[in-house]
C-alpha cells in the first residue's frame, strides 16, 4: 500500500520594511524594530527590518518591490512615486502635528548672525536627496539670495549626526539637518541660524507588490493602533504616531525640488 505523502508545513514568507540611513544603525534599529514586530503581528508573518545603505537604494527597493514597506522621507517618496505606484499608508506625526522643520545650524560662538553671512563660507548637508538635511536648507539659502557659487565649499555627509558634529568641531561653518535632530546638540555648542517652512512628514509607504488587503490592514494598524501598537510607536518618540495623508500633500515638495534645479 502506498503511503500518503507527508504534509510539510511552510513558514510564511517574511516581509521587508526598509528605512533610509538618516541616523546611526543602532538608533534606527532601536526606533523601528518594535514597529516592524507590531506590523508583522498584524499581518501574521515575520517582518524584517532593513536599513538601506543609501537613500537611492531605499527608493529602488520600495519601487521595485524588493521591500514591502518603507519609512521614507518626502523627497525620496516623490522619487519613488515617479518610478512606480508607491502608496502612502500614513504620515508620521509628533504631538498630533503632521509636519516637521529643517534647520541651518552654526556653532554657538560663531560670528555668523544671519543667513546672508554664509557667503564665502563652508556648508555641510546630509544626503543630497534628503528633504530636511539638503533640499530645505538649500532653499533657505536660495531665498536669502545665496547660490552654490557663493559658497567656498559644500559637502554631503549623508547622516544628520555627521552634519551636527562637523559644524560643532569647526570643519564647516554651517550645516543643514532636521530641527528635532539638531536640538540635542544645542547644549553642546550649536545654535540654530534659521528654520524652514513646515515640511510634509515622513510616511509609511507600500510597494506596488503589496496586496490591497494587506495595505489596508497596515493602514488601519497605523492609524488606529491597539495597545501593542501604541507601545511600538513610543519607540519612535514619546509623542509620535501616524495620521492620514495623501500624495497631494507632496505637491510642495515637487515644487521645492524644481526650484533648486539650477542651484
Amino acid at each position: 500500500m502506498a503511503l500518503a505523502p507527508a504534509l510539510v508545513w511552510a513558514a510564511p514568507l517574511s516581509g521587508v520594511f526598509v528605512v533610509h540611513p538618516y541616523d546611526t544603525p543602532s538608533r534606527i534599529y532601536a526606533r523601528f524594530r518594535p514597529l516592524t514586530l507590531y506590523l508583522g503581528g498584524v499581518l501574521g508573518r515575520p517582518m524584517r527590518l532593513v536599513i538601506a545603505r543609501t537613500y537611492d537604494e531605499q527608493i529602488e527597493m520600495v519601487a521595485s518591490g524588493r521591500a514591502d514597506y518603507a519609512y521614507i522621507g518626502p523627497t525620496p517618496y516623490v522619487r519613488a512615486r515617479e518610478r512606480a505606484h508607491v502608496e502612502i499608508l500614513a504620515g508620521e506625526s509628533e504631538g498630533g502635528q503632521a509636519f516637521y522643520q529643517s534647520a541651518l545650524v552654526v556653532r554657538a560662538d560663531s560670528p555668523i548672525e544671519k543667513v546672508t553671512d554664509l557667503v564665502g563660507k563652508r556648508v555641510a548637508f546630509g544626503a543630497e536627496i534628503s528633504m530636511s538635511s539638503a533640499v530645505a536648507p538649500k532653499l533657505i539659502l536660495e531665498q536669502a539670495g545665496i547660490k552654490r557659487t557663493d559658497l567656498v565649499d559644500v559637502a554631503y555627509l549623508d547622516r544628520h549626526e555627521r552634519v551636527a558634529l562637523a559644524v560643532l568641531h569647526g570643519d564647516f561653518d554651517a550645516g543643514g539637518l532636521r530641527l528635532d535632530i539638531a536640538k540635542p546638540y544645542l547644549p553642546r555648542g550649536l545654535r540654530v541660524l534659521a528654520t524652514s517652512q513646515p515640511l510634509p512628514p515622513h510616511v509609511i509607504a507600500a510597494s506596488p507588490k503589496v496586496a490591497a488587503s494587506d495595505a489596508a490592514r497596515v493602514r488601519q494598524a497605523l492609524l488606529h493602533p491597539d495597545a501593542g501598537g501604541r507601545e511600538a510607536m513610543r519607540a519612535l518618540g514619546p509623542d509620535n504616531g501616524f495620521v492620514e495623508i495623501d500624495d497631494a500633500h507632496f505637491i510642495a515638495v515637487r515644487r521645492m525640488v524644481r526650484s533648486l534645479e539650477n542651484w
